[in-house]
């Protein structure tokens, strides 16, 4: 357990059972106690203690679960007040079935800002239709504040073009945008970053590396001597990743001490990834600082379960009340919702 800890955390997205035990079914992780505990009860009742501490390892650091302190900030408010944003998150699944929710959503969870990925054409249309809400679309992400936004930019990704085209990386989209708050304006990103699928799925392609000269990627050489095993695939679409995030976060965040910032949205990887931990350990998580269990926010048929969306926020300015996962809306994501209060 303690090995699973160590490798989880330190280079979970560059050595392949690493990887796997990040984004693959980490209950997986409990299964020798299946058989030990029953055979230390019957043979080695000393041996219990220890097994009881490496089922808390398992449980915790390795499969995420958290504990806090229920607050007020579970209990959603009539109509959001003007010292709390409660934000929602979604990963909407090209939106064909939460259109049709959107508006029970939006009065069952009272959010202040909503930030959509994978937001169709037509779910953009109805966010739009929705009265006593500022939307934007850029892209295939959708914004709604209850205060007016201000201005929107959106993260310079010209490197990552070519990649992206070649279908190994690169396709992620972030924008900023100013929410004039009436206690204090502040900015509001809304991002959807690049998958590790697109490198696991390479391990049963035989398709070649990328070969691409943009900055962030693997050169010529590199992608030469990498080109024979699903493994090394699995490691460039890592190194793409880690690229796009670290300029994801410098680009969100690079002012967090100087103007209140949140981050929302479906990063593709789970706080214990090494490039989360990298980029984006310097804010405050949401889920980590108030939220109770594992707070798995992505289901994918009836055994893999993660929690890979996220909400931040800079902890200079923003001091989490509550945070928690909603009910299936539609999609293969669940809300990710999260109380902040402003300094």
């Amino acid at each position: 357990m303690l090995a699973a800890w160590i490798a989880l955390f330190t280079v979970s997205e560059f050595w392949l059972p690493a990887t796997l035990l990040a984004y693959g079914p980490r209950w997986v992780v409990l299964l020798p106690l299946v058989l030990l505990l029953p055979m230390a009860f019957m043979f080695a009742r000393t041996s219990v203690k220890l097994l009881a501490v490496g089922g808390v390892i398992a449980l915790v650091p390795i499969m995420g679960f958290r504990v806090s302190v229920p607050t007020a900030g579970f209990t959603a408010p009539t109509s959001p007040g003007t010292n709390r944003i409660r934000v929602l998150s979604l990963n909407a699944q090209g939106g064909a079935i939460v259109k049709l929710r959107l508006a029970s959503i939006l009065e069952r969870y009272a959010p202040s800002i909503v930030a959509m990925q994978e937001c169709g054409d037509e779910l953009a249309a109805v966010a739009e239709q929705q009265r006593g809400w500022y939307t934007a679309r850029y892209n295939g992400l959708c914004t709604m504040s209850r205060w007016p936004l201000e201005f929107a930019d959106t993260m310079p990704r010209a490197a990552f073009a070519r990649v992206s085209q070649l279908g190994y990386g690169g396709t992620g989209i972030v924008v900023r945008y100013g929410i004039a708050h009436p206690t204090r304006a502040f900015q509001f990103v809304n991002l959807h970053l690049e998958t590790a699928r697109k490198g696991l799925e390479s391990l049963l392609s035989s398709d070649g590396l990328i070969p691409d000269h943009a900055t962030g990627v693997p050169s010529p050489q590199e992608e030469q001597r990498a080109s024979r095993t699903g493994e090394d695939r699995v490691a460039l679409n890592a190194r793409i990743r880690e690229s796009e995030a670290e300029r994801a976060s410098v680009w969100s965040a690079r002012k967090m001490d100087e103007i209140p910032i949140i981050i929302a949205g479906d990063f593709n990887m789970p706080v214990e990834s090494s490039i989360y931990r990298r980029y984006w350990s310097g804010l405050t998580n949401a889920f980590d600082a108030k939220g109770l269990g594992f707070g798995f926010s992505k289901h994918e048929g009836t055994l893999l379960r993660l929690r890979i969306d996220h909400v931040l926020s800079a902890p200079k300015w923003f001091r989490v009340r509550g945070a928690w996962v909603g009910a299936d809306v539609g999609s293969d994501h669940r809300p990710m919702v999260a109380d902040l209060t402003m300094f």
